[in-house]
């Protein structure tokens, strides 16, 4: 048996753990009474994401221009209605079974964001099992920093009690994945509308048995 090459795994929260969203929103509508335009891919009439398919705006700019556009403060403010409405959808099934197939493996499982504290609050991860089982829960911006900034993958790293280089780090935001490389971790991209190829790319660094087509 060859010497395993890692010895933890390691996540972004939004668009890696959670589910995508934009079905969820007939539910939103019927919970908060309010009309909310725009169902993403497959919606010919969601002029933003046709505009983000086209490049002429970032998937970060699609949900603060959504956002905006339904009555939201901002991208922030509609992630943590969702929460707070529909917490029973938060999670993706491949994202924890990815996570709980690592941990049943013998690796090290742990959480780097930069945004879902200050989104739902620490409290609403200690309600979800999934989060309960890790072995680290970094928010990069209690030291005030964040994502790409070196220090919170090493935090995260630390908190792992692993070396940077033993660490296969997931995220959608590619300068989240230049970061995590540059301080030696092993990074896959997200495609947070198929993350399919990304999770049965992990599960083969890993040696895990891969449930997804790729």
């Amino acid at each position: 048996m060859s010497e395993r090459v890692f010895d933890a795994l390691l996540l972004d929260i939004g668009d890696v753990i959670t589910a995508p969203i934009w079905d969820q929103f007939d539910e939103l509508e019927e919970v908060t009474g309010r009309t909310i335009v725009g169902r993403g891919p497959g919606d010919p009439n969601d002029d933003l994401w046709l505009a983000h398919e086209r490049g002429e705006i970032a998937f970060v700019d699609y949900w603060q221009r959504y956002a905006q556009r339904n009555g939201f403060a901002d991208w922030r403010d509609l992630f943590r209605q969702l929460g707070t409405h529909l917490p029973h959808r938060f999670g993706d099934p491949d994202a924890y079974e990815l996570m709980a197939d690592a941990r049943t493996a013998g690796y090290k499982v742990g959480v780097l964001t930069n945004d879902g504290v200050a989104i739902n609050g620490v409290e609403f991860f200690e309600n979800i099992p999934e989060f309960r089982a890790l072995d680290a829960f970094v928010d990069a911006r209690a030291n005030g920093s964040a994502k790409p900034d070196p220090e919170p993958y090493l935090r995260a790293a630390d908190e792992l009690e692993v070396p940077p280089e033993r660490v296969v780090f997931l995220d959608d935001a590619q300068a989240c994945v230049d970061g995590a490389e540059r301080v030696g971790m092993t990074a896959v991209r997200v495609n947070p509308v198929n993350k399919r190829p990304a999770f049965a790319r992990t599960r083969s660094l890993l040696g895990l048995t891969s449930t997804l087509d790729g």
